[in-house]
């Protein structure tokens, strides 16, 4: 403001500098018309009475300096535009601006203005300019103290916030105001990540109790072959395949952990999920078979996503080894896959038993098995794989009641 300032009173006062040398100039012009001698100090004579307009004054000089006509009081000056010192009647000695020719018969004509106007408009830019500078600054110190004010509530409100958090208060969060200002985005953000952040330790809880619960039987189990090694015929058989049962909850367990953990995106390529959803179906087809269930498809061509296949893989796997492990014989699975402009939905479902309705939005749990899945294979394992791709692939699983039985949704964005 104050560069501005400063920038505009000396464009200022250039301009009206220029414009009263413009007026004297004209006004010489004008003089000049008139000619010389007698004519000039006839008119120089009568524009110091009526005529006089402008706040001109006058003089006109012999060629041996002498004041011959006019009322300028000063001394001669050089030829062309200059300062200088006159005697101004009422106020003394004065700084003025005049315009000096040299005529044909020697003599000098000067017109001169009183550099008091041009002196009182450049004060009056000061004095607006002060006075718009110093309000400046008052309202900007009032707005710098509301603002810092306002800033120092939000801030002590976050660090009071996250003191909290550290002191073992989980559950609180940023506060989030109404007006949708950068502290409200950073303070939705923070609260994001503390969600996560909470749902991760409450999924490490869970994973270490039901680890530790599901762990309790094999462990068992497999202690008590080791006890009958060297007495029973088979016992050593048998302990390794609880061994290698135990290794496969393990590997699980980490290809989980290994997907959840993030980093996975980097390798992402294009794939196509129609090739690869048939080729899947047709490998469990003699499976289902086997078993006495049916499976059947209908698969959207030319249907592609950007992720792993190896991932993407092994979650359909793991969703049509959930609907043959989990249903009766005589159940018809169905696997589905279409899409839309921007999602891909790939469904599997059965007529079977299906899940209580309290029990759906926990089957994605690790080592979540429900009472009627006690008696069957498994580790409780498959969906909450399932779960972790799909989230890592930026989608999501729906459960769903497929009146009767169950279905199964994974939601992916579709690469264009």
């Amino acid at each position: 403001m104050l560069l501005l300032g400063v920038a505009v009173y000396f464009a200022a006062d250039a301009e009206f500098r220029q414009q009263r040398d413009q007026a004297i100039s004209a006004e010489v012009a004008d003089l000049l018309r008139e000619g010389g001698g007698p004519e000039l100090r006839s008119e120089l004579a009568e524009r110091r009475g009526t005529r006089a307009t402008g706040g001109f004054m006058y003089a006109l000089f012999d060629p041996g300096g002498s004041r011959v006509a006019g009322t300028l009081d000063t001394a001669m000056p050089a030829p062309g535009f200059s300062m200088i010192m006159f005697n101004d009647p009422k106020e003394g000695p004065d700084v003025a601006r005049a315009d000096t020719r040299v005529l044909a018969d020697g003599t000098r004509l000067v017109v001169a203005v009183d550099s008091e106007s041009v002196e009182a408009i450049d004060a009056t830019i000061l004095t607006l300019f002060g006075a718009v500078f110093v309000a400046m600054l008052a309202i900007g110190l009032v707005g710098a103290l509301l603002l810092g004010r306002y800033l120092r509530r939000r801030l002590d409100a976050i660090t009071a916030t996250a003191n909290d958090i550290m002191a073992g208060d989980l559950a609180q969060r940023m506060p989030v105001g109404g007006n949708g200002d950068e502290f409200d985005s950073v303070a939705s953000a923070l609260n994001a990540m503390l969600d996560r952040i909470a749902g991760l330790m409450e999924n490490l809880r869970q994973v270490s109790s039901d680890v530790a619960h599901d762990l309790r039987t094999p462990l068992l189990r497999l202690r008590g072959q080791l006890e009958l090694v060297g007495h029973v015929d088979g016992a050593a058989q048998k302990s390794i395949e609880l061994g290698d049962e135990l290794m496969r909850l393990f590997a699980s367990i980490l290809r989980i952990a290994e997907v959840e953990g993030g980093g996975i995106e980097r390798q992402f390529q294009p794939v196509d999920l129609s090739l690869l959803t048939e080729d899947v179906a047709e490998t469990f087809l003699p499976a289902m078979a086997d078993s006495g269930r049916s499976l059947e498809w209908i698969i959207s061509p030319n249907v592609r996503v950007l992720g792993d296949r190896e991932l993407l893989a092994q979650a359909i796997a793991n969703l049509l080894d959930n609907a043959r492990i989990h249903t009766p014989s005589g159940t018809a699975v169905d696997l589905r896959l279409y899409a839309d402009q921007t999602n891909v939905l790939l469904s599997v479902s059965d007529d079977g038993p299906g899940v209580p309705a309290e029990d759906r939005a926990k089957i994605l749990r690790r080592f979540f098995r429900g009472e009627a899945s006690r008696s069957t294979p498994g580790n409780g394992l498959g969906l909450s794989l399932v779960g972790a791709v799909a989230r890592s692939h930026g989608g999501e699983v729906r459960i769903g009641d497929s009146a009767p039985g169950l279905c199964v949704t994974i939601e992916l964005p579709r690469l264009q």
